[in-house]
């Protein structure tokens, strides 16, 4: 549990840097990459719960390498103004998925 909390902020931090900070082909490789590593991480914890809650779990894990991947397409296209809604929602998603792994 404790390791998938880490994947997490280790995989916010990579994109944080990788999609607002420093642009380069290299490192979108390595978010993609450290996405991944989270979602594997993420399954694996989710086939470890018995409660029915693991799907809701592995579905917020989901989303939230959908929003991330969304947010760098979005910073890639220009579309900076737009993108607070997405930073929040990334934010809403990781707290719930941080929540959601402490309660089960």
């Amino acid at each position: 549990m404790i390791l998938t909390v880490l994947m997490l902020l280790s995989y916010l931090v990579i994109s944080g840097i990788t999609i607002l900070a420093m642009r380069s082909r290299l490192l979108d490789i390595l978010r993609i990459i450290a996405g991944i590593a989270f979602l594997l991480i993420a399954t694996v914890t989710s086939l470890n719960a018995a409660n029915p809650g693991s799907f809701l779990t592995f579905a917020l894990a989901i989303c939230i390498f959908v929003s991330v991947e969304i947010t760098g397409f979005k910073e890639y296209k220009g579309d900076r103004p737009r993108l607070f809604l997405i930073h929040a929602f990334t934010g809403m998603l990781s707290l719930a998925y941080i929540i959601m792994l402490f309660t089960l």
